[in-house]
């Protein structure tokens, strides 16, 4: 997100009607678009019990160590 704003800030100016919105609020409304989403799927996915059960036995070992 950070290098949207910085980087991009030039190319990241959209108008809609007749408010131009800042490279920050796209930034933020385009990466958080994406993210949301594949947070939403990544706690369904480590919810899953067999999955929950490889990464318990995954952090079992590393604490073994």
């Amino acid at each position: 997100m950070l290098s949207g704003v910085v980087f991009f800030a030039a190319y990241a100016s959209v108008t809609i009607g007749n408010k131009t919105i800042d490279a920050l609020i796209y930034s933020v409304t385009y990466n958080g678009s994406y993210l949301a989403v594949e947070e939403i799927i990544t706690i369904i996915v480590i919810s899953i019990p067999p999955v929950k059960k490889a990464l318990d036995y995954v952090k079992q070992m590393a604490n073994s160590r």
